[in-house]
């Protein structure tokens, strides 16, 4: 059998209005967040992709597909006010954290470890989040399927493919390398 999911310890209880009003109102970046949330979420969920100008080609076929897909509650966390005016121009729901990384790098890597970053925003306001990469292609809803257990507040992605590469090691194959 399958594992079965946990009860969520909410990082902002049910009882209380979403989003976390406290938080919306710490900082601009967190205002500017919660008033997207406030349109795209739905039942205090969304899907998330972190983006920024280095990849608008993929990230055109990443929101064809979510619509496609009818995922109404997908946003872009744009990186930069270049992207956010292309995510604007597709016609989708967008929140702006202008972030850099520490070698001021805008490849896929270092873009990658922003994450972290802009995570910790969604979870200040009360959100729940499913966070996203652009090269990923949305055939159905997530959040209907049974599947998605709901246990924690961030459910991610990885590149690996077992349990192994799934958790950052290193796959040899039988025998070594």
């Amino acid at each position: 059998g399958s594992a079965r999911p946990r009860p969520l310890s909410w990082v902002l209880p049910q009882s209380e209005t979403f989003p976390k009003r406290e938080a919306c109102e710490a900082d601009d970046n967190l205002r500017a967040l919660c008033a997207t949330l406030r349109e795209v979420a739905i039942n205090r969920e969304v899907l998330a992709a972190v983006s920024n100008k280095n990849i608008f080609p993929m990230l055109r076929l990443f929101v064809e597909g979510f619509r496609k897909a009818n995922i109404s509650n997908a946003m872009i966390v744009a990186l930069d006010d270049e992207t956010s005016k292309f995510v604007r121009s597709l016609g989708a729901a967008s929140y702006t954290r202008i972030l850099v990384s520490r070698t001021r790098s805008t490849d896929n890597h270092a873009t990658s470890g922003l994450k972290f970053a802009v995570l910790r925003d969604f979870l200040l306001v009360g959100c729940s989040v499913l966070l996203s990469d652009v090269d990923v292609v949305w055939l159905q809803n997530p959040f209907t399927l049974p599947s998605l257990y709901r246990d924690s507040d961030v459910e991610g992605m990885t590149d690996g493919w077992d349990d192994t590469s799934a958790f950052g090691y290193q796959w040899l194959p039988p025998g070594g390398g």
